[in-house]
């Protein structure tokens, strides 16, 4: 009977908790409104279809930026617009700016990312969040970091956010006819989120005007990323990848984020992705539409500036990138952004020259 009843009242927690899992539409997905690599897919778990990594990545997992070498700075804007005439504001923006810095032991992320819309149908609030993390390399294949997150929130009342975040990424190499195949995982928000917009239920998933439930916390926490990442066709002038994500927001929901991207001479990429959120989809918030960006790197070169010269900092490289994505139906979100890599990436191998030793010998 003791055991019954442990499982009885196990069972009824769950169920308690499972009902009460409420945040508001959009809000599961807080960090990804401010850039084009973001709203496409760009962004992964496992560092995208085809990798890369900045100070953004913070967002997804604090273990990707473990491989880089150079300072890179990072900087993203999005216009909000709502076609729904009903709302009191229609216009709201999203932005993200970050940094980050290789140090001989590991590297360094800082990123500050806003959020300010008032919309009905996808209220984000007004916040400003805050991410720093380390990330390293345990071996030529394993990632691993770790990231503290928090920020402020206010318009229908104050609050404020304080977690950890925990991440891995896993190269395995090539598999079958899948090239540069990765896995890895991230636990996010492992602490404190928003907890409610004063009880204004009318923006939560499960709405009901009959029996409003009250808001839960967002984003929610313990959220458990994995996902899979691999290269399917490349060669000198193009590659083609393919990321999966998935994404369980408290063991309470799935969230399947979907993405390709396709490069021409690694200089022009379009990324396309596609994210279906479960709960929301069943409370009749879907829009199945993907998000698209279009990104162009290119080298350029400054002289004369002794500061960038004595930092090995005179060639640099810079990638822009545009994006769209239809949220929600009547919600538009277009975007801009600009990765800075400060030097060139370093793809000469160490000589190693023994000394010492007679010719002769």
């Amino acid at each position: 009977m003791k055991k019954f009843a442990s499982v009885m009242a196990a069972s009824a927690l769950i169920m308690a908790a499972l009902h009460a899992y409420n945040p508001p539409v959009g809000n599961e997905n807080l960090f990804e409104y401010s850039s084009p690599a973001v709203l496409s897919g760009k962004l992964s778990v496992t560092g995208g279809a085809l990798f890369s990594a900045g100070p953004d990545s913070l967002i997804v997992n604090p273990a990707l930026t473990a491989g880089e070498q150079r300072t890179a700075l990072n900087v993203g804007y999005t216009f909000l617009y709502s076609g729904n005439d009903q709302n009191e504001h229609q216009i709201g923006s999203s932005f993200q700016t970050g940094i980050l810095i290789p140090f001989k032991l590991y590297i360094f992320s800082g990123f500050v990312d806003g959020n300010f819309a008032s919309f009905d149908e996808m209220y984000l609030g007004s916040n400003i969040n805050i991410k720093a993390g380390l990330a390293k390399e345990i071996t030529d294949k394993l990632d691993v970091g770790a990231s503290l997150s928090g920020g402020i929130n206010w318009g229908y009342g104050f609050d404020w956010a304080l977690a950890g975040n925990l991440g891995f990424n896993y190269t395995y190499g090539d598999l079958a006819f899948m090239k540069n195949f990765r896995y890895g995982a991230s636990l996010l928000n492992l602490g404190k989120g928003y907890l409610n917009y004063s009880n204004r239920n009318k923006y939560g998933i499960a709405y009901d005007e009959e029996a409003p439930a009250s808001l839960s916390m967002f984003p929610t926490y313990v959220t458990l990323k994995v996902g899979a990442a691999a290269s399917l066709f490349k060669n000198d002038l193009m590659d083609l990848g393919i990321a999966l994500d998935l994404t369980t927001p408290c063991f309470q929901n799935l969230i399947v984020d979907l993405g390709v991207q396709f490069a021409l001479k690694d200089m022009l990429v379009l990324s396309i992705g596609e994210k279906i959120n479960i709960a929301e989809t069943v409370n009749g918030h879907n829009n199945f539409v993907p998000g698209i960006s279009l990104s162009f790197k290119f080298d350029f070169s400054v002289k004369n500036n002794e500061y960038l010269a004595r930092n090995d900092w005179s060639q640099s490289e810079m990638t822009v990138s545009a994006g769209y994505k239809n949220l929600y139906g009547s919600v538009h979100a277009i975007s801009a952004a600009a990765d800075l890599s400060l030097g060139m990436q370093d793809t000469t191998a160490p000589k190693i020259i023994l000394t010492g030793f007679d010719d002769e010998e």
